[in-house]
């Protein structure tokens, strides 16, 4: 099986769609926010946590916590690191190995990598494995301070530049007469 990481400059610089455009029909995408985005909607069932509108997520409140969707993912995903360094690993880890043996998984794709210790775990634990780490490099992504994007840059094997190809919020359309 071919295992492929991605990870990048940080929020919104296209780890999840560079995932979508190499995906094929012999591939699947795993990402720990979606094993977060579980929990809490197991948790709070009124709350669309899949909704991945940046505008949604910051602005949104849950009512019973009064944080934004984008804070209660970042705190469930650090309450159970702070338990357990590889919490998150080890669940992935698990969920591609079934994929693997009973549904005949042939590529795997993990398109939000954060931190060097889940990937070192998960190579480890996948040393048998082809395993290939992308990095996205994109200067318009939103720094993200308490990840290690940067370390995971480093040791990546290859280095994509993404850039803003068109920003429609600015788009000004007028009519031609």
């Amino acid at each position: 099986m071919r295992i492929i990481f991605i990870s990048g400059d940080g929020h919104g610089a296209g780890k999840t769609y560079f995932a979508n455009k190499i995906a094929s029909d012999k591939s699947q995408i795993f990402s720990i926010a979606n094993m977060i985005r579980k929990e809490l909607a197991a948790e709070y069932p009124n709350y669309d946590w899949y909704n991945k509108d940046p505008r949604y997520k910051i602005y949104t409140n849950v009512k019973e916590t009064n944080l934004s969707i984008h804070q209660m993912l970042i705190n469930k995903g650090n309450e159970k690191k702070k338990k357990n360094n590889i919490y998150w690993a080890k669940q992935l880890v698990e969920i591609i190995l079934y994929n693997k043996e009973f549904l005949d998984l042939k590529i795997a794709i993990i398109d939000d990598l954060r931190y060097l210790d889940e990937f070192e775990f998960i190579k480890r634990y996948l040393q048998n494995d082809q395993i290939t780490h992308i990095h996205i490099i994109n200067p318009h992504a939103k720094p993200e301070p308490n990840y290690e994007n940067e370390k995971l840059k480093e040791i990546s094997d290859f280095q994509i530049i993404s850039k803003r190809i068109l920003n429609v919020r600015n788009l000004k359309l007028e009519k031609k007469e």
